[in-house]
């Protein structure tokens, strides 16, 4: 009983992410419309899309004030940057393959027309860029991870990493040629039919509810993120909560059940964008989304949490977690594995993700069968 309880807290809190999330990207859109393809998805999206991983291992650490409560989090935030790096280029190849791509952007949602694309080609220095970045960091978490405890000043050196990549974003930001600011007041609504403000409330549409559904402007933009933000990190409470209630029904550490639940439920937002920049043939901003999420999972995400919990309680135990080591390993290989096939082919087609599934497949079948193990 307790198991089915956790599953299905696990769906609530993915729908509640899920409907926060479209008043996120709906807000991020506007606060990011001059940014350069690649930029606003390794900045804007990434960030915003990854709260998820930075509340949820916020919860399992300062909640449950142990070893296994930190691994869940270091399962959390490694296993949705396995799953954005692996799940979501398949998931936008499929949707661009089978759906198609917005002829027009410009035009209602429902009246939109779609074109199907075979194959596509990206930015290969953006991608090269942050693969680069996100190597380095990974690198340094290694490190980090080959002691028996970590301090505050490791969640501190994380986060500077992750500052040194937003710096070097931001000065190819300024020096890039990008479009005048557009007025405040400019249009900025796709010509939907309004909702109900009880749809609008249960949906997490902070805009209709707020604003009736009028032209984002600045400050209306932030207050929806904000709301946004604040309702996704009540759910990722929630997430926690399924992580450790799951692990205690299933009788397996919460790592487990981290890497596979609570990491996929948190990669909500990221799919979700990336899954949208890619229907709108934005494909740079759609791989720069899972890659640049990938680094603010592993330096922010989880540095943060870190720095905070090491300076209030003192250092983090790791334990013999022989797990946790080999995450180590996966984390690097999955980042080599997914720019090299980036990187060599010309374009990514239909059988990109149908490797990019074969991956993942492996990557389950194995936590599933080091839990299996734990269980017998």
């Amino acid at each position: 009983m307790e198991i089915i309880i956790a599953l299905g807290l696990v769906v609530l809190a993915s729908i509640i992410i899920m409907y926060a999330c479209e008043s996120f990207e709906d807000s991020a859109d506007y606060l990011g419309r001059n940014m350069k393809p690649g930029i606003k998805g390794a900045t804007i999206n990434a960030i915003g899309s990854s709260l998820p991983e930075l509340f949820t291992t916020m919860a399992l650490l300062f909640i449950y004030h142990d070893e296994g409560g930190f691994a869940a989090g270091i399962a959390t935030t490694a296993g949705s940057a396995v799953f954005n790096a692996i799940v979501i280029p398949m998931l936008c190849i499929f949707v661009i393959r089978y759906k198609g791509v917005v002829v027009d952007n410009n035009v209602a949602k429902a009246k939109r027309v779609y074109k199907r694309v075979t194959e596509v080609a990206i930015d290969k220095p953006s991608v090269l860029r942050d693969g680069l970045f996100l190597l380095f960091a990974e690198i340094v978490l290694i490190v980090f991870l080959g002691g028996t405890e970590m301090a505050w000043w490791m969640g501190g050196a994380l986060i500077v990493v992750y500052l040194c990549y937003f710096a070097f974003l931001m000065r190819g930001f300024s020096n890039g040629s990008i479009d005048e600011p557009e007025d405040d007041d400019d249009e900025y609504d796709d010509g939907e039919d309004k909702p109900s403000k009880l749809k609008a409330l249960l949906t997490f549409d902070f805009n209709h509810l707020f604003y009736n559904g009028v032209s984002f402007n600045n400050k209306r933009a932030w207050v929806v993120l904000s709301f946004s933000v604040t309702v996704i990190g009540f759910a990722c409470v929630i997430l926690a909560e399924a992580v450790m209630m799951s692990a205690r029904a299933l009788g397996v550490p919460a790592f487990f059940t981290a890497i596979i639940l609570a990491a996929a439920a948190s990669s909500v937002p990221d799919t979700i964008l990336s899954m949208k920049d890619a229907v709108k043939g934005q494909y740079d901003d759609a791989i720069s989304n899972a890659l640049g999420s990938n680094i603010f999972d592993i330096t922010v995400a989880l540095g943060l949490p870190l720095m905070i919990y090491g300076l209030l309680y003192g250092n983090v135990s790791l334990g013999s977690n022989e797990d946790i080591q080999f995450l180590r390993i996966v984390l690097v290989a999955t980042t080599v594995c997914v720019l090299a096939i980036f990187l060599l082919q010309k374009k990514l087609n239909i059988r990109t993700a149908y490797a990019f599934g074969a991956i993942y497949l492996s990557w389950l079948g194995y936590v599933i069968y080091k839990g299996l193990q734990t269980m017998a």
